[in-house]
């Protein structure tokens, strides 16, 4: 089966045209949900697509045209009408940043496929073992921002969201039938209040950098002007920062910490393009943060943990990955790392009630076997545990 036998989405590219669209979608009480951002070529990033399926038809909104999206507010906002997502994490938070729009009654596919213990979480995975239909991956980095989009592209951003409305009734009976529906509506809830993260300028950001540890501290200095100039010309320009230079070359030029132009040149990775472009202002960089005092690297370092804290943390661990074994389960949908963390250290503290860390539904399906555990190691007290806690 393919999806050659769909109808083309209704292109949304005017303010009329949203809020008649609006006036169909309030008809329904569910929705399909995706967007389609630029986030691989801009700086600043914005939603540059939003599809949205009915049981009936599929639209594409272009925010690049429509002026007013405020039609969508009420919409997203009813709790009568449920928004299916998947993997909406990031679609709530852009949309959330772009457009200030609130949430309520979500389901996310995704998350109902690992609560159900599925290998292969990806759309057209799940698409393909549930209906047979075989989606396109090929636009999956495309520079959504551009006009005019190819018939291509709209009918890929259309498939994203035509099919989810079908899967996600599929993956509601199968929760409810393994008792995990209301874990599920626990994720979806906190979907719902994933916050805005609007990109700025982080002059502490070079932290960060993968590969940073393995610099030695004289190239700390370098690495974090290197850093600065990076960050200053992708904003500057409006480019994804790695489209300027990769995290991995400013590593390797502040290791090598070249003197000249023909130095930098033998670095590997660095291009004729960067060469043309940077070197100059490169060398410049490096020539000029070469003796400067190397920042601690404590100063960004976690708090360590006791050794008790390590200990039960250790404990949790292990136990998540017995359980996670025995349910067929990844362990993440067991209990997230986050939560393990907390529990540890509300345990290490002695807190009488440090299962408080767990939602209503993971202390009703494992609680009494996290009491236990904790018990045995001396880090809670007998005090009874609140089930709604």
């Amino acid at each position: 089966m393919t999806a050659s036998a769909v109808l083309p989405p209704l292109f949304i590219t005017t303010d009329e045209e949203l809020r008649e669209a609006a006036g169909d979608f309030r008809s329904f009480p569910r929705l399909a949900i995706d967007t389609e951002s630029n986030g691989f070529y801009a700086w600043r990033e914005r939603v540059c697509l939003i599809q949205i399926s009915t049981p009936e038809r599929d639209y594409i909104v272009d925010p690049l045209a429509v002026r007013d999206l405020e039609p969508l507010r009420p919409i997203l906002a009813e709790p009568a009408i449920e928004k299916v997502f998947h993997a909406g994490e990031y679609d709530v938070m852009c949309l959330k940043r772009d457009y200030g729009f609130e949430f309520e009654n979500l389901f996310d596919t995704m998350i109902a496929g690992r609560l159900l213990g599925f290998k292969e979480l990806g759309l057209a995975k799940l698409i393909a073992a549930q209906f047979g239909v075989k989606l396109s991956k090929k636009f999956q980095k495309a520079d959504w921002g551009q006009r005019p989009l190819s018939a291509e592209q709209v009918r890929y951003a259309q498939m994203d969201t035509h099919y989810l409305l079908r899967l996600s009734e599929v993956l509601e009976g199968r929760l409810a039938q393994a008792g995990r529906l209301d874990e599920a509506r626990e994720a979806f809830r906190d979907l719902a209040l994933t916050e805005a993260q609007s990109k700025s300028f982080d002059p502490e950001g070079w932290w960060d950098i993968r590969g940073r540890s393995t610099a030695p501290d004289s190239a700390l200095p370098i690495l974090r002007d290197l850093y600065l100039f990076r960050e200053r010309e992708a904003e500057r320009r409006d480019r994804a920062s790695f489209r300027i230079m990769p995290d991995h070359l400013l590593v390797r030029i502040a290791a090598a910490a070249p003197r000249t132009k023909e130095e930098l040149a033998k670095v590997p990775g660095f291009s004729e393009y960067l060469r043309a472009r940077y070197s100059g202002k490169i060398i410049e960089i490096v020539n000029a943060a070469r003796h400067a005092p190397s920042p601690s690297r404590s100063e960004r370092e976690p708090a360590r943990m006791s050794g008790r804290e390590r200990k039960l943390l250790g404990d949790l661990k292990l136990w998540r990955k017995t359980r996670a074994e025995a349910e067929g389960l990844d362990p993440a949908a067991v209990l997230s790392g986050a939560v393990l963390r907390d529990l540890a250290s509300r345990a290490a503290r002695g807190e009488a009630d440090c299962l408080s860390a767990l939602s209503p539904a993971k202390h009703r399906r494992y609680g009494a076997e996290l009491e236990r555990l904790l018990k045995g190691s001396g880090s809670v007290s007998s005090k009874p545990l609140n089930p709604s806690a």
